[in-house]
């Protein structure tokens, strides 16, 4: 039984990390990252072998304005009145089309002003030829039904068995125009992409259709098993791909636990480390309760024991205490730093295991790579 490619990448990974655990969306854009670099390598007849054809067989999608043509003008007339104010899919730049009953005339005109309903217009565009518009009649906004090519590995465009060459888009009214070197015919059409979508020329319609060829970036999810699409050659580049990412991150993650240093041991009261010292707070006062933990004034302590109370007995005491407290806090500041040397030489070690780990992904990646990029011509 084949499986999913969550196992098959924590298989790959190994058993070194402290947490197997997937993580159902980060695999998902692991792999679909993986899947979009793989196509995107992949040689040129793989790439026809996993490649699918979307056909393209209408030219225009027909929005009703809801008004009708108010009266009938010849094939030079530049102005068309309307029933009535057209609608919000009419605006400056539309392309119109009409309809007499469920007849679709042949004719489509541009917009180039709109004045409630009257609307100047450009006549026979779309390499349409002029003719009379008759009362009556449907208008309609005419929307180019186009391919998007945003989420997807574009390999040919043909139209009606003929290839297609790319132009820019720039070069679309030279497109339609029959003295334009750049003129588009059903023998020698081209294509241009605006938008991330692909227009034909000339534009196709039911009996002489568009062919788009190449491949849909996919989605792959963590528990599929399978690309369908892809051959088994980019399904084993995309698993170590995410495979390699997975184990990037579980290694910023098993470093995030570490100490940052060595903690050194607090000092009682208000002192900073062991080397600040201070007065006491009042002159010949050392039996003030709030006192008695400040560790930065037991030396002037000890100082006034010596030279103002003169009492040997009590300056003795008080630098024995000194001394326990800083043999206390040698052997606390001995104990962190020889737990946080353990988790040091743990991570050494485990650091080592995650760059062998690495290493090892990432020559398989590159020779899976090689594989779909197929043999290179020589230099």
């Amino acid at each position: 039984m084949y499986q999913t490619f969550a196992t098959r990448i924590v298989s790959l990974v190994g058993d070194g990390i402290t947490s197997n655990t997937i993580d159902q969306d980060a695999f998902t854009e692991w792999l679909t990252e993986e899947a979009m670099n793989a196509i995107d390598i992949m040689n040129p007849e793989m790439l026809i072998s996993a490649s699918s054809t979307h056909r393209l067989t209408e030219a225009e999608h027909l929005n009703d304005v809801t008004q009708n043509v108010n009266a009938t003008i010849d094939s030079e007339t530049a102005l068309l009145v309307l029933t009535g104010s057209a609608n919000s899919f009419l605006k400056v730049g539309s392309i119109l089309a009409f309809k007499n009953g469920a007849a679709l005339q042949p004719e489509r005109v541009k917009v180039t002003s709109v004045a409630s309903a009257n609307i100047k217009i450009i006549r026979g565009v779309n390499g349409t030829v002029a003719s009379p518009i008759t009362a009556g009649w449907d208008v309609f906004v005419v929307h180019e039904k186009t391919f998007d090519t945003r989420k997807f590995k574009l390999l040919e465009v043909n139209r009606d068995g003929y290839s297609a060459s790319l132009i820019p888009s720039g070069l679309v009214n030279q497109s339609n125009d029959p003295n334009s070197i750049y003129h588009a015919t059903k023998r020698s059409p081209s294509y241009f992409v605006k938008s991330g979508n692909i227009h034909i020329r000339p534009l196709i319609n039911g009996y002489e259709q568009g062919e788009i060829v190449g491949l849909t970036y996919p989605v792959v999810k963590y528990n599929m098993k399978s690309t369908t699409d892809l051959p088994i050659q980019a399904e084993d580049f995309i698993v170590t791909g995410a495979a390699r990412k997975y184990l990037i991150r579980s290694m910023y993650e098993e470093f995030a636990q570490l100490p940052a240093g060595i903690t050194i041991p607090a000092v009682s009261g208000d002192a900073a480390n062991l080397t600040t010292l201070e007065d006491l707070d009042t002159d010949n006062t050392i039996d003030v309760h709030a006192d008695q933990i400040e560790y930065d004034q037991w030396f002037a302590t000890a100082a006034h024991f010596i030279e103002d109370e003169e009492d040997i007995e009590l300056a003795s005491a008080q630098l024995q205490k000194i001394g326990t407290y800083l043999q206390a806090h040698q052997e606390e500041l001995a104990t962190k730093n020889s737990v946080f040397s353990s988790a040091l030489q743990k991570a050494s070690t485990k650091y080592n295991w995650f760059i062998a780990q690495y290493d090892k992904l990432t020559l398989m990646y590159n020779e899976k790579a090689q594989i779909l990029r197929g043999a290179q011509p020589q230099a």
